[in-house]
């Protein structure tokens, strides 16, 4: 195995960065943020469940790097539920926000949680009902779980590391939505560090429950998100920074993504046809992934679009966790079976680090959505991806579940408080059965300037910042809060500059 640093070097401010899972190492690790703290002469220690896989050491680790394990799994709650009082005061507030009822998100989570506990106890189910409908319309009732929820649990599971390297700051991808960053937040204000959390998702701050911590300052997308974050959790407005997405900032940095005929070159397309792009949903939650996918592949055979096209079949990456491991056979017969239809399977790196992905794969999709001609998913963010380079979105609604697998479902994506920014512009057609979906990608295919004023006004307000340079601003937020650098530096690109 490659050998890494096992000691750090003196005198250089050293930085935390929680990196989770997968999509937490895309962001922090995989894009200007990291490439900012690091070239301005930080030491940076990677906290990671996975800090020993050869890759990851390959990658990251060197003289000014150290990768250390994370101590606390976010897909294991064992840690809470050791003790009644934790899992009580903890899922009071993983299903709480403010207004927490506007939430459909959080409410379909919390219908799957009170199910679970109505079949354990019906009074205990009726108790959180009432506590949660307290809590949502009570500031003081809910700082006070979190207060007493950090002051009773919180637990110094990296102790030893804290002394070890003694951190300047500490930075998450969520102010506590997930237990590690919750766990390791907690740990960095009990010795006066300071903090800085930076959102991950765009549905977080409406989908995941309460904070869990207060970092010191939160850095989000947009306006929006900042208003999100402030009412739902408590925060101050004044701590939050609005910076833009940064791994969107390939979208605008010139020559940062493959051009159209290189994809085409790189995977085998006839670049005269048009590009169809299926960005498929996690099965958990769509259950038809595959009839959508052969309604696509049928039409592109017949030509039912009027004009002839490639069909992408992007595999969405949880299907490859070990915890959720699905049969790809459907998708496999259908490239077999239809001479146009193709398959882009993510390349996953790890089995500990969850859903983490080779970086050339996250150039490839962005490629991808680039260069697509439709692109047609369900209620997914990469929606905004293709609104930010002026490609059409075709959505994709649980009806589909309802007619194609018979499934009964309570997910009303179109509901979700993150999505009704898209609804509410007019800015992607909306498709709740195949024959629909059909029609709307044929309409755009004719003509691609179908709502793109509506595409261009989620953009300006979901977004925020899309100048290709979100990264090295976030990076300089960072390096402003940890002491480092007073005055940020303009960090536009060269070309935006001039």
């Amino acid at each position: 195995m490659p050998s890494r640093p096992t000691s750090p070097a003196s005198g250089a401010p050293t930085v935390f960065l929680v990196v989770h899972m997968g999509f937490a190492a895309r962001y922090l690790l995989r894009t200007d943020i990291f490439s900012t703290l690091k070239a301005a002469g930080l030491r940076i220690v990677i906290l990671t469940p996975n800090a020993d896989e050869p890759y990851m050491v390959d990658e990251f680790a060197d003289d000014d790097v150290f990768l250390e394990r994370l101590g606390v799994d976010w897909t294991d709650f064992s840690l809470v539920l050791r003790s009644r009082i934790w899992s009580l005061l903890f899922y009071l507030r993983k299903y709480t926000l403010a207004g927490g009822h506007r939430s459909e998100a959080l409410q379909d989570k919390y219908r799957s949680f009170d199910g679970a506990v109505r079949s354990q106890s019906r009074i205990v189910a009726a108790g959180f009902r009432v506590a949660l409908s307290v809590l949502s319309r009570s500031r003081t009732l809910r700082r006070l779980v979190l207060a007493v929820e950090t002051r009773l649990f919180s637990p110094k599971v990296h102790a030893d590391l804290f002394e070890q390297y003694r951190p300047r700051l500490v930075v998450t991808t969520s102010p506590g939505w997930f237990l590690p960053d919750a766990i390791v937040l907690r740990e960095a204000t009990a010795q006066g560090i300071q903090t800085a959390a930076v959102v991950l998702s765009w549905d977080n701050p409406t989908s995941k429950g309460y904070r869990g911590a207060d970092p010191d300052q939160t850095i989000v997308w947009s306006d929006e998100m900042a208003r999100q974050v402030a009412e739902h959790h408590d925060y101050p407005r004044e701590r939050i920074v609005v910076a833009g997405v940064p791994h969107f900032d390939d979208y605008v940095q010139r020559g940062a993504l493959p051009a159209r005929h290189e994809l085409c070159e790189q995977l085998g397309l006839d670049p005269r046809r048009r590009l169809i792009l299926f960005a498929t949903s996690s099965p958990g939650i769509f259950r038809s992934n595959v009839a959508v996918a052969g309604a696509l592949a049928r039409a592109v055979a017949s030509n039912a679009f009027g004009v002839s096209c490639e069909l992408i079949v992007r595999l969405h990456p949880i299907n490859f966790r070990p915890d959720y491991r699905t049969p790809l056979d459907g998708f496999r017969r259908l490239a077999a079976t239809y001479e146009h239809t193709h398959l882009d399977i993510p390349e996953i790196k790890s089995e500990r680090l969850l859903v983490d992905m080779a970086n050339s794969d996250r150039v490839r999709l962005g490629s991808l959505i680039m260069n697509c001609d439709v692109l047609v998913n369900v209620f997914s963010t990469t929606t905004l991806e293709a609104f930010l380079v002026d490609r059409p979105v075709v959505l994709v609604t649980s009806d589909v579940d309802v007619a194609v697998a018979g499934v009964a479902t309570q997910q009303e994506f179109d509901d979700y408080e993150h999505v009704r920014s898209v609804m509410s512009e007019h800015s992607a057609r909306v498709a709740r059965s195949l024959p629909e979906l059909i029609e709307h990608v044929r309409a755009y295919l004719a003509d691609p300037s179908l709502d793109r004023d509506g595409r261009s006004r989620v953009t300006a307000r979901e977004l925020g910042p899309t100048d290709g340079s979100s990264g090295r601003r976030i990076g300089e937020s960072l390096l402003g809060l940890s002491g480092f650098r007073e005055e940020p530096a303009d960090t536009r690109p060269e070309e935006v500059r001039a």
